[in-house]
């Protein structure tokens, strides 16, 4: 095995002395917003869409961005590396109070006890970001790859690795360097060396990419990472592919303690019910169900807990679980989509794609709280202030089964405008599952000022394990599109596939007879379109059910021509 570029030990100094620096207050404001290049022809996803595509939110905020307009005091606004914080949202008169940024995880100091990703996530920190497994004629190569003096991550390091990398191989994330200076470094599951890196990139940052087809697996904190079960955070930053996931089972997204010691906590999406909102699991309860919706457009996500209970934060949405929670003291845990890192079942529904992490053991003040989220903003272009809003309803055909890396067909078509995404859709769900997804779409949708769902299901219903009849399929879909259409959506529905024993002929009788009214219907798999042969396994897999990667980009581009302009109209 190959090993390329060493780091000074003295990363560790460094990297405590910049957080001193930090917690001192001798670091400026500054902002590193980033975008996505343009025309790079590598191939790799890049999202979001350049921010001149977010129907007019690329603005300072002003006077009537209010109560009206659905903002909220305390809500975030990022334009260019500039944050604002909104002090007053009085109608008419609104009042956005610039804010000073620094690095996510100094708003952590000096209780940050993990910092890492693929940006300096602690201001002033040169030193090893991650640790890259590539095959080379067949042999395992190890390179580092580091965050330079000026705070930069070295992409011509890894294009060099990619570049050298055997045919049909990824390159996959050994280790993940602590940047706090505590030397608690992130190591890949023995075994399990899934996590890509080099093919999905938000707002111009590499990522630590998931997905359904990697494989399950993750990392491991390790046990000396320790934190109190009743104070403590963890952040991300980056996105998710999807909001749902069918596996409470999961720690999606992170694991903390270990369940053998009697203290453990996890937070994930969706539990076995399907229903699109973030829960959480500890000592007390397996499952209690927030009223916190992620987004899987780039944002910020944290958890953190309190003597008194939970918050929730992702974008400029929040939720509080109020449960008394015992002191107590949990060690290491796990990130990734698998069951408690332990058995190994299957990937989970729910995928990442990080830039950083950050893991504290004292939860922020309020101030602490709004630092973080603000420095994320900027370092992660990410633009809380959107209000323009997507959800998709569905089955495996949108939350990408068979696919790498997340990129299902509602992410990649964040590549063509920038709004709120909401993927809510399940592998395996049937229309019954379907409906209990609504009452996510409709939480999302309050705030919201333009409002598109996707609907696009049915499939399951047939299988012998549910035995739903095409004349409930029809009812379930109806139901749907009413509720979401009463909730002030825009409805656009996915005709069904050609596939064996899909009910596409009983939808589209439905439609045409009024029975099931979408304000836009979409058939992407006509005898005269792409998608219509699902024998074509270029666009579709090998099973004549799941399109392909190359049929997610095909599904992207047609179902964005018929629901872009009503979630971006034209300015």
């Amino acid at each position: 095995m190959a090993r390329h570029r060493q780091w000074p030990a003295k990363r560790k100094r460094q990297a405590l002395a910049a957080l001193a620096l930090v917690a001192m207050g001798a670091y400026p404001p500054q902002a590193w917003a980033a975008s996505c290049p343009v025309g790079t022809g590598d191939g790799v996803v890049c999202v979001p869409a350049a921010d001149v595509l977010s129907g007019g939110m690329d603005r300072a905020p002003g006077a009537h961005d209010d109560a009206r307009a659905g903002y909220a005091v305390g809500n975030l606004w990022q334009v260019d590396g500039r944050v604002w914080r909104a002090a007053s949202v009085a109608a008419g008169a609104a009042r956005w109070e610039l804010v000073p940024t620094a690095r996510p995880a100094d708003a952590l100091a000096p209780h940050a006890v993990f910092a890492g990703g693929t940006v300096r996530m602690v201001s002033g920190y040169v030193g090893p970001a991650v640790d890259v497994e590539t095959r080379q004629q067949g042999r395992v190569v190890v390179t580092t790859i580091g965050i330079g003096a000026d705070g930069e991550f070295d992409h011509e390091a890894l294009r060099a690795a990619l570049a050298g990398r055997d045919a049909g191989t990824f390159a996959t994330v050994l280790r993940v360097y602590d940047q706090s200076g505590h030397g608690h470094d992130l190591d890949a599951t023995p075994g399990r060396h899934v996590v890509h890196i080099g093919e999905v990139r938000v707002a111009g940052h590499e990522t630590l990419s998931w997905g359904e087809e990697n494989g399950p697996g993750g990392f491991v904190i390790p046990a000396s990472l320790k934190v109190p079960a009743d104070d403590f955070f963890f952040g991300s930053v980056g996105t998710y592919a999807s909001s749902n996931s069918g596996y409470a089972a999961y720690p999606v997204p992170v694991l903390l303690g270990d369940a053998t010691r009697g203290r453990e906590f996890k937070t994930f999406f969706g539990s076995y019910s399907l229903d699109g909102f973030t829960h959480i699991a500890d000592a007390a309860s397996p499952d209690r169900r927030t009223d916190l919706v992620i987004t899987n457009s780039p944002a910020a996500f944290d958890v953190y807990a309190t003597r008194g209970g939970y918050g929730l934060d992702c974008a400029n949405a929040s939720a509080r679980l109020a449960s008394p929670i015992a002191p107590g003291q949990m060690n290491g845990g796990y990130i990734g989509f698998n069951a408690d890192g332990g058995p190994w079942f299957s990937q989970g529904r729910n995928t990442g794609q990080w830039t950083g992490l950050v893991i504290a053991d004292k939860a922020p003040d309020a101030a602490g709280l709004a630092a973080f989220q603000a420095a994320a903003a900027a370092v992660g272009n990410y633009m809380p202030q959107l209000r323009a809003t997507l959800v998709v309803i569905g089955d495996s055909r949108s939350e990408g089964y068979r696919l790498s890396d997340g990129r299902n067909w509602p992410y990649l078509m964040q590549q063509y405008g920038r709004y709120q995404s909401y993927d809510l859709a399940v592998s395996g769900a049937t229309t019954r599952q379907m409906l209990g997804m609504v009452p996510a779409a409709e939480a999302v949708g309050r705030h919201a000022s333009q409002r598109v769902a996707v609907v696009f299901g049915g499939y399951n219903d047939h299988l012998e394990y549910n035995h739903i009849p095409p004349d409930e399929t029809v009812r379930n879909i109806a139901l749907m599109v009413r509720r979401l259409k009463k909730a002030g959506f825009t409805v656009a529905l996915v005709d069904e596939t050609s596939t064996a024993g899909a009910p596409r002929e009983a939808l589209r009788a439905a439609v045409r007879d009024g029975t099931i009214t979408p304000d836009i219907e979409i058939d992407p798999f006509a005898p005269d379109q792409p998608l219509y042969n699902v024998e074509n396994h270029t666009n579709w897999s090998s099973d004549d059910t799941h399109p392909s990667q190359i049929g997610h980009a095909i599904l992207a581009s047609m179902i964005w021509k018929r629901v872009g302009p009503s979630l971006l109209p034209p300015r």
